[in-house]
């Protein structure tokens, strides 16, 4: 799909993933190292039990498809920039991207920072458990008796790949128009913070933030939704919740547990479609309470595998726990053909990677080879032909929005294809959001109030107002058999149709992929479903959090004497979101050249196990499990959250250090720098005596004296912010990150950006989520071409409900 681009990518671990994404796109990706290697060939784990540069397994993870090029000055790095399209940099290598651009002034560069290129904390240090902290999403996960914590597997610097991918993306659809480059700046803070689910907004609102609640979730400080539970040979996940989205399958599976003799036969009579409007939240709290301790009785003397068979004949919302071990053997992600088996020097067996999360027609994702030795290709690109970056020959002037003229049919609900069409949106697609009161988005009447006074408003929730944000409304019911038409013609009138629905549910109606395609030879029709439209788990139904528990993410998210405790909510519907967005534009990209359609298969649980490859290759080269750790790491120490303030305050601050410098700082800095000679393998082995040093050191004192304290002699350091904490955080009110923006029944609400600015293009929303079916005429009138008539007769047919 991106065949023309070649990428220069001088990041590390710290961006590597972005230019990776790139190169499964079709990009020529040169990745620009110093002479000793990027910082990732020196990190573990190692395949086998060696440091060795070219055995790294968190610098394979995430660099197959490049080539390497060892760059030994500045005069190679010019040359190359000459004949590129795209530079991504993390500050691992000193370069002057002004200067770079005026030389090439087609270039488009990316910087990716802890906080940004911008603001009162711009250079401020991060590492992956700090930018956590400072992101809000650690405060979610965890349990309420202990510190929160991060996930183990390291997820800042994935996340803010991902968001670079994107905005790289972005400047190139405004590159075919202009000619012209632009400069991006990726802050990795904002970027971790979609992965909150909009559950960083609720002060904006003067809503009570969400609280940890051990991998569940707490509604209004006051009703817990337990998700987790044990059983015979490990643990499972259930989606329960109330709603009229989730409701009936909890209904179905709390019957279930009445049969089995563990649910009293008054919660048997409990519908959970109505739920929170049938009860005081008082009266809800113990019913979810009681509920809970049912099923867990009901589900501790089964295994996962009968319970999942179970789950997947009866259509429960519940899916086994998985190891890194269970990925790796998954039936289902082998009979989809999503893993590589690649040759690399040195193994002596094919290595499993993480493969294409997306299947195209005519066009797909790249198989990609072994990651590339150090310097492999510098002969044969810096001896090559010159290149010339790709130009329009006739450039046109920029539009405001580089997506201005795209149009966007949206089928899709709750989080993870909302928030691939929002990002869409704010540059400039027009996104029609098709919904029906029939079958309400769950997200429209749960979760965070505009107004907690406004308990009975239909059009109050902050979450809706943000996570469609710059959409517009069209009421569509599908039940309608006249609907179909409308389908056909919005399809026609349109350069992309998404959808989530499950396998063959629009195809029994006519509407899928092919027969969109047939009304519309142009189109890029998108499918984003949980598992994909193949394989055995594909007909089962559920949310980002069953594609977590079942790509890895909460065996490695907790502690270790723990139950698994996430992450918060539906995480890979906040992971899988970027990828989405970036197949789409690379799609349109290409259809750009070739004039094709694309059809597009894209799994949830497949893109959520690109953010885990290291996890996934340590245990398919090692045979290592990777598990939770709390906030502990195998490489760093000390590194965990301390407590600050009163005893019962829950007021934390993340530490962590890197190098040696940081940890004689912080010796320095807590009264003991008889310590500061610590090596890291002495630190790693006396880590918890010195988080009992840093724990009585914070103890009582304010978190943000403390990190502001530490940040200023350089050391990694920031408080664990929840919503309320976030909202006034100086570097995103600097950043704008919720912007104000209007509202048709409240006048005004708060939207959220993504963790990238472009210094051309504006990206920044400007109306919240549409009220029900605001755009109706304007849709059917205006894009379709409608006349009074026709749009009467889909009123009378009961179309527009």
């Amino acid at each position: 799909m991106l065949e023309p681009y070649r990428v220069l990518d001088l990041t590390d671990d710290r961006g590597h993933f972005a230019g990776f994404l790139l190169a499964q796109m079709g990009a020529d990706v040169i990745a620009v190292e110093p002479r000793e290697g990027q910082r990732s060939r020196h990190r573990g784990p190692w395949a086998g039990a060696f440091h060795d540069p070219e055995r790294s397994l968190q610098h394979w993870a995430y660099n197959r498809g490049k080539r390497s090029v060892v760059a030994e000055g500045p005069e190679t790095l010019a040359e190359l920039a000459a004949g590129a399209d795209v530079i991504i940099e993390c500050g691992a290598i000193d370069l002057d991207l002004d200067a770079l651009r005026a030389a090439n002034p087609s270039l488009v560069t990316c910087s990716l920072t802890p906080f940004g290129g911008e603001g009162p904390k711009a250079d401020w240090v991060g590492t992956d458990l700090v930018l956590n902290a400072a992101s809000g999403e650690m405060s979610l996960n965890g349990y309420k008796d202990r510190a929160p914590v991060r996930i183990t597997a390291p997820q800042i610097w994935v996340n803010a790949g991902a968001e670079t991918a994107c905005a790289v993306l972005i400047a190139l659809t405004d590159r075919r128009r202009t000619g012209l480059g632009q400069h991006i700046d990726v802050s990795a803070q904002e970027a971790m913070m979609l992965t909150a689910q909009g559950w960083m907004a609720p002060a904006l609102a003067n809503n009570p933030p969400a609280q940890r609640s051990g991998g569940g979730l707490e509604l209004l400080g006051l009703v817990e939704f337990r998700f987790v539970y044990e059983c015979l040979d490990g643990h499972v996940t259930l989606t329960f919740l109330p709603g009229e989205l989730v409701g009936p399958f909890t209904n179905r599976i709390v019957a279930w547990a009445h049969e089995q003799g563990h649910m009293p036969d008054d919660l048997l009579e409990v519908d959970w479609i109505e739920l929170l409007s049938g009860h005081e939240l008082a009266e809800c709290a113990e019913i979810t309470k009681r509920t809970a301790e049912g099923l867990g009785a009901a589900l501790a003397p089964h295994t996962k595998a009968d319970l999942f068979a179970m789950a997947k004949r009866e259509k429960y919302l519940l899916v086994p726990v998985s190891t890194p071990a269970d990925v790796v053997e998954s039936e289902h992600y082998g009979a989809r053909n999503f893993w590589d088996d690649v040759e690399v020097e040195g193994v002596d067996r094919p290595v499993r990677f993480p493969g294409p999360w997306a299947h195209g027609s005519p066009v797909g994702l790249q198989r990609l080879g072994p990651p590339p030795r150090l310097g492999e290709h510098t002969a044969e690109i810096l001896t090559g032909p010159r290149r010339s970056p790709w130009v329009p020959t006739s450039p046109a002037p920029a539009l405001e929005r580089p997506l201005e003229g795209v149009t966007i049919v949206d089928f899709t609900w709750v989080y993870a294809g909302p928030f691939t069409t929002r990002m869409l949106a704010y540059y400039g697609a027009t996104v029609i959001r098709v919904e029906s009161q029939t079958r309400p988005d769950q997200v429209r009447g749960s979760g965070i109030s505009r107004d907690p006074e406004d308990t009975e408003g239909v059009e109050n929730s902050l979450q809706w107002h943000t996570i469609n944000a710059d959409k517009l409304s069209l009421q569509i019911n599908l039940k309608a058999p006249e609907s179909r038409q409308v389908v056909l013609d919005l399809a026609q009138k349109s350069d992309v149709v998404i959808n989530a629905f499950s396998p063959g549910v629009l195809e029994r109606m006519g509407l899928g992929h092919a027969d969109l395609m047939e009304a519309n030879r142009e189109l890029i029709a998108v499918s984003t479903t949980l598992f994909g439209h193949t394989g055995p788990l594909s007909p089962i139904p559920g949310f980002g959090n069953m594609g977590a528990a079942m790509g890895g993410y909460y065996e490695l998210t907790g502690w270790p004497d723990r139950l698994p405790a996430g992450p918060f909510l539906a995480y890979t519907d906040a992971t899988s979101p970027r990828l989405t967005a970036a197949v789409i534009m690379a799609a349109l990209d290409w259809r750009e050249r070739s004039g094709q359609g694309v059809s597009l298969d894209f799994a949830q649980a497949e893109g959520g196990i690109h953010f885990l490859s290291e996890a996934i290759l340590d245990q398919a080269v090692n045979g290592h499990p990777q598990s939770r750790m709390g906030n502990a790491d195998r490489w760093m120490a000390p590194h965990s959250a301390y407590p600050c303030g009163n005893t019962d305050a829950d007021l934390w601050v993340a530490i962590a250090c890197e190098t040696d410098d940081q940890w004689k700082t912080l010796a320095r800095e807590i009264g003991r720098p008889d310590l500061g000679s610590l090596s890291t393998t002495e630190r790693l082995v006396r880590q918890s005596e010195l988080d009992g040093l840093i724990s009585g050191w914070t103890a009582g004192r304010d978190p943000v004296e403390i990190h502001t304290r530490l940040q200023a002699v350089g050391v990694p350091a920031h408080q664990v912010q929840n919503s309320t904490e976030v909202v006034a955080d100086p570097q995103l009110v600097h950043r704008n990150h919720f912007p104000e923006v209007t509202h048709g029944v409240y006048g005004h609400s708060w939207a959220e950006q993504y963790g990238f600015r472009l210094s051309r293009s504006e990206g920044t929303p400007r109306s919240a989520g549409p009220t029900w079916g605001e755009h109706n005429f304007e849709v059917l009138a205006g894009i379709l071409g409608y006349d009074g008539d026709r749009i009467a007769e889909l009123v009378v047919a009961g179309v527009l409900e």
